[in-house]
């Protein structure tokens, strides 16, 4: 145990050195990749559930395909379990491991740096669901944005800023709405249950944290203007896999 721990840490020192050493003025980033996912090994840091787990009949998998990209597929079923006590069943999911402690931390990113999430993605038409995790006292509490795929079954990237995932408890929408504790994420990952029988799948290639040209994080540098919005800052991303 002492001596993962120990490899941890060093893995963050190394991390955060690299981090300021391609960092520019005031320490700015432009990218930070949130997930790895273009080997096993990576992928051995996800974790999957579905109503299975409670007793329902949905499938899930996690894998890597021959291109280097992660695959998030399986069943949606809406069999109700035995327990009487559910209602409604059809949902799985797919996350990035609670982040394990080390000499620097817990080992959670903070998104306050950045202004948008970013993923490479291709899709099926059902409905899917970006989660994330922050630091919070309720394990339940998750903030969520619905993947806005333009393209069924071609890639694409999807840009959602920070400020736009709405808090969720138990996948009910929180009334109070309180930030995000954008200094300490824990993690990241997708769900889908639109209550629909049948199979889905969803491939990623990545998952990252951006600044565009014109933002730190929640701060503008310069004004947008009819010519220049967010979406023109991404418009390059299209292009890589």
């Amino acid at each position: 145990m002492l001596k993962q721990y120990l490899e941890r840490s060093a893995h963050a020192l190394k991390d955060g050195a690299l981090k300021v050493y391609n960092a520019d003025f005031m320490n700015r980033q432009t990218e930070f990749v949130v997930a790895k996912v273009s080997s096993k090994q990576d992928l051995s840091r996800w974790v999957k559930g579905s109503d299975r787990d409670i007793g329902g009949f949905s499938d899930v998998w996690i894998d890597t395909t021959k291109s280097g990209h992660a695959k998030f597929h399986g069943y949606i079923s809406q069999k109700l379990p035995e327990d009487k006590r559910f209602k409604r069943s059809g949902y799985a999911m797919v996350r990035t491991r609670d982040p394990r402690s080390n000499l620097l931390g817990d080992g959670s990113w903070d998104s306050s740096l950045f202004r948008y999430l970013a993923i490479r993605v291709k899709a099926d038409r059902r409905k899917y669901f970006v989660n994330l995790k922050s630091g919070s006292l309720i394990p339940t509490d998750i903030y969520q944005h619905l993947l806005p795929i333009r393209t069924p079954g071609q890639w694409e990237t999807v840009v959602i800023p920070f400020n736009m995932f709405t808090l969720t408890s138990n996948s009910v929408i929180v009334a109070s709405q309180p930030s995000m504790a954008s200094t300490s994420m824990e993690t990241v990952g997708f769900s889908v249950s639109d209550r629909k029988e049948g199979p889905f799948c969803l491939e990623f290639a990545w998952i990252k944290a951006f600044n565009s040209n014109r933002t730190f994080g929640e701060c503008l540098r310069l004004p947008y203007t009819a010519e220049l919005t967010w979406k023109t800052d991404f418009a390059r991303l299209d292009k890589t896999n």
